[in-house]
């Protein structure tokens, strides 16, 4: 996930609006649901204060790129603007409110989720920013945690950690305020909510308007953005409501150009009015159901599909060195290991096989055999080694005792090479982004001649032609390697 950040620098450095609208349209429903829940899940706030936060994305994009995990300051940023919105807004929320139908009003998802939901949220955001990121991914993501672990750069086993860590605090967080709950229970409460969509087409129209307002100035496009949406009808908020209680990847968004009437209607006519309009929303909601369940059938009849469909690919990487394939075979059997803990500690009882711990909404999306090793006979025993044989008779072990694991034989020019790397990389990374600076225009990466100008003093520099020289015999010992 750490391409957010790439596609911010692509807006920021390029000007790239299609780099924005995909960023757009990958965190809309984080940031739509979590304005949902914070506006007393009414789809007309929410909507308002999505167009803020992928505003204010935009008009700092620079910045924020540098930031870890876009997602988490976008949950961040959503509580802000809601805060802000539903101060001013109160008093015309308290009369929607009471116009609209207590039919309307009920919760699909249960007193209990209705009733712990804010506290919930104010519990998030007291959170640490690490503990808030691996809180929002796993369940308001519904990130897997080799994801989690890429995104806060850490690894599988660590964003587990600190994921159990972060419901701990959120436990405690809870408790201060008079609510009592296990961790394990918390995260079932959390990860059991339907995950919310945000409208049709939502999107499109947020990127748009964000791009609008910061190319063309906030003041202005802001205040008729803001004078557009307050002439939404009812029917779009209604239409917005009903998705919702729905709780599935189901989103209407019903946008009707009327003029200002030149006088308020009466309160009868306007109850009268939402009551028709709700009548012919109840039709449509049948209709809905009718589709979901069409769905439902669709999903079965895929996961039977993929269910009788192994779960590794046929070998991809037979040309790599020896040491290397020794070296990703290692870590495939290490996020294995990780994933069938996890899967026991979850479901208190070991894996069946390596299909429940692979696939799209599992713990590992898919195992790539390097060299024609077979992964499906692996033991799901938690603690035991686990073992694979290549095409060409290699066996490779990790065992998570430490004890018996294959030793890599990886070529001391390549070590060395990787050491310079890992010790030079800031000091080149700050280079380049100087590089960059000062020449805006040019485009890929500089070549090592033209970088050297750049490095703040002379050691960074002669530590990264050493660099160079060392990753010449390593590519020289890689092509003399075994295979």
């Amino acid at each position: 996930m750490n391409d957010d950040a790439a596609l911010l620098r692509r807006y920021a450095d390029e000007g790239s609006q299609s780099a924005f609208t995909e960023l757009v349209h990958r965190h809309v429903d984080l940031v739509y649901g979590a304005a949902l829940r914070r506006t007393n899940s009414d789809p007309h706030l929410a909507a308002d204060v999505a167009q803020q936060v992928f505003t204010a994305l935009a008009r700092d994009a620079r910045k924020l790129s540098r930031h870890t995990v876009i997602s988490a300051w976008l949950h961040t940023a959503t509580r802000n603007a809601a805060l802000n919105l539903m101060i001013s807004e109160s008093r015309r929320q308290a009369r929607e409110q009471t116009a609209l139908d207590p039919a309307l009003n009920s919760s699909a998802t249960g007193p209990q989720w209705e009733h712990l939901r804010p506290v919930i949220d104010a519990a998030i955001d007291e959170l640490p920013e690490a503990d808030r990121a691996a809180v929002v991914l796993r369940f308001l993501e519904r990130r897997a945690f080799a994801q989690i672990g890429a995104a806060l750069q850490v690894s599988e086993d660590a964003a587990r950690m600190r994921l159990e860590r972060a419901l701990e605090k959120l436990r405690a967080g809870l408790a201060r305020r008079g609510i009592t709950s296990t961790a394990a229970a918390l995260g079932a409460i959390v990860s059991n909510q339907p995950l919310v969509s945000a409208p049709v087409g939502l999107a499109a129209t947020l990127a748009a308007q964000s791009l609008a307002t910061v190319g063309a100035g906030a003041g202005l496009v802001a205040a008729l953005i803001s004078f557009m949406n307050l002439k939404l009808v009812t029917g779009v908020a209604l239409s917005a409501l009903v998705a919702f209680l729905v709780g599935n990847n189901v989103g209407a968004h019903r946008v009707a150009a009327i003029p200002p009437p030149s006088e308020t209607p009466p309160p009868a006519a306007v109850i009268a009015a939402l009551r028709q309009d709700n009548e012919s929303l109840k039709a449509e909601l049948s209709g809905l159901h009718a589709d979901i369940a069409k769905l439902t059938e669709a999903n079965a009849a895929l996961g039977a599909q993929k269910a009788a469909t192994p779960p590794v690919r046929a070998a991809t990487l037979g040309w790599a060195p020896r040491y290397e394939q020794q070296r990703m075979i290692l870590n495939s059997l290490r996020q294995i290991t990780a994933a069938r803990d996890q899967f026991e500690l979850e479901n208190k009882r070991p894996p069946a096989s390596i299909r429940e711990l692979v696939g799209l909404d599992a713990y590992i999306k898919t195992v790539r055999p390097i060299a024609g090793e077979d992964y499906s006979g692996l033991t799901m025993l938690g603690g035991q080694p686990l073992s694979v044989t290549t095409a060409d008779g290699m066996t490779v072990t990790y065992d998570p005792n430490g004890l018996s694991s294959t030793p890599v034989e990886t070529p001391p020019e390549v070590v060395r090479a990787e050491d310079l790397g890992r010790k030079v990389g800031p000091a080149v990374q700050k280079a380049t982004e100087a590089y960059r600076l000062s020449n805006p225009g040019l485009k890929g990466a500089p070549k090592p001649q033209a970088l050297m100008a750049y490095f703040s003093n002379p050691q960074d520099g002669a530590d990264f032609l050493e660099m160079l020289e060392a990753q010449k015999a390593a590519f020289a010992a890689q092509l003399k390697a075994p295979r």
